[in-house]
């Protein structure tokens, strides 16, 4: 006990515990989050955030659009917003690429203390979510959770009943160990860094939104038909890509044929398991919907929920059993008012994966078909959505 005592009150302890410290306290002045890696997790729930917000005097929107990946690559807000110009309302995305709910919930509560207009949340479901809802941490969720206050990511993580563990709490309270890979690939390559920072300040987004999807790549350059087959066809990385694509793009088609298979997979164990479409994941699924919810709900804001497309290739996870249950969670939560828009059948006739840029991600043609669809309808019934009479 005297020789423990006695090392952590000595120079060797203390020095290098202080400059930890010191450095961490650097960090928390948020002077690194301009060098933040492009792209990354932590650098898209800032740019998005800061953008949008940083766009109200001349973009004050009516209607935010929330949802993950699937909504930031599907959805253009500038297409959106041309659809309902003659309403006199303005939209805005914030929808975060790989965002849990857990997430959501802190990009919705920033963007409502800062956007006091708006009256419809339009929700970009993501069908087969209930069914995979986590209690442990991911790295990407723990790198956007460390973007916000300290306090009210560790009492939102509780909230949302995750298994918080001590390298979790680490990964929260310290930006030396937050951000530690991203400092890593910085040291090794600081020109890259540099050059995109330069572009960004020569050229900056002057757009309302922060993103418009202009991948044309498209899934159906490799013939697939089924996910066994996606997977036979991409999963060689050192085999050269088909034609009119990319290795960039062969990969997001392997890993998310490879993250649907499992799903898939996973969904009909776990249902077999309990013999019925309720899990234990799907409950734990819409208590946290409903804690971002309920934040609109108390402002008295509409909320429509949007059913994205997929490509066809995905279509095993579909099931009307699912849709059901679907509809009858999101009357629990919404009540007699529950507004759903089901887009999912929006490529019926045509060949999704034209549309498509992996399975679950639209290319721009798909982006533009479905933009302008839910913009049209958003046109159509905007007094319905929004309860104006």
């Amino acid at each position: 006990m005297k020789d423990w005592k006695k090392f952590i009150s000595g120079k060797t302890f203390l020095a290098p515990l202080l400059a930890f410290l010191l450095f961490d306290l650097c960090l928390e002045t948020d002077i690194y989050k301009p060098y933040l890696k492009k792209n990354s997790y932590a650098a898209n729930v800032n740019r998005i955030l800061n953008h949008t917000i940083s766009m109200k005097e001349k973009h004050d929107p009516e209607i935010l659009v929330m949802g993950t990946s699937v909504a930031f690559q599907g959805l253009s807000p500038r297409i959106l917003q041309e659809k309902i110009e003659l309403t006199g309302k303005k939209i805005q995305s914030i929808a975060v690429p790989g965002s849990e709910l857990v997430v959501q919930h802190l990009v919705a509560k920033k963007a409502l203390e800062n956007f006091q207009k708006v009256k419809l949340l339009v929700y970009i479901a993501e069908f087969t979510m209930p069914w995979v809802s986590k209690t442990d941490l991911t790295l990407p969720t723990l790198a956007m959770l460390g973007e916000f206050p300290k306090k009210e990511a560790i009492n939102t993580i509780n909230e949302f009943q995750y298994n918080l563990k001590y390298d979790d709490l680490g990964y929260i309270l310290f930006k030396a160990i937050a951000y530690r890979r991203d400092l890593k690939d910085f040291l090794t390559d600081p020109n890259k860094r540099f050059k995109h920072i330069n572009k960004t300040r020569k050229n900056p987004n002057l757009n309302f939104y922060d993103y418009e999807n202009d991948k044309k790549e498209k899934i159906s350059s490799y013939e697939i038909k089924s996910l066994e087959e996606c997977l036979a066809k991409t999963k060689g990385f050192g085999e050269p890509p088909y034609p009119n694509s990319s290795f960039e793009h062969k990969k997001a088609i392997f890993e998310t044929c490879d993250l649907g298979a499992k799903t898939i997979n996973y969904i009909a164990e776990e249902t077999k398991k309990s013999g019925s479409t309720e899990t234990k994941e799907t409950r734990l699924y819409f208590e946290r919907l409903n804690k971002i919810f309920s934040q609109f709900r108390e402002k008295n804001i509409s909320i429509l929920v949007v059913f994205a497309p997929y490509s066809a290739t995905m279509n095993g996870i579909y099931s009307k059993e699912r849709m059901d249950y679907w509809e009858t969670e999101l009357k629990k939560i919404q009540g007699t008012n529950s507004q759903i828009l089901d887009l999912q059948n929006i490529f019926l006739g045509k060949d999704s994966n034209e549309f498509c840029y992996d399975t679950i991600h639209l290319n721009q043609d798909g982006m533009k078909m479905f933009s302008r669809i839910l913009g049209e309808r958003l046109a159509e019934k905007m007094k319905e959505y929004i309860n104006e009479k």
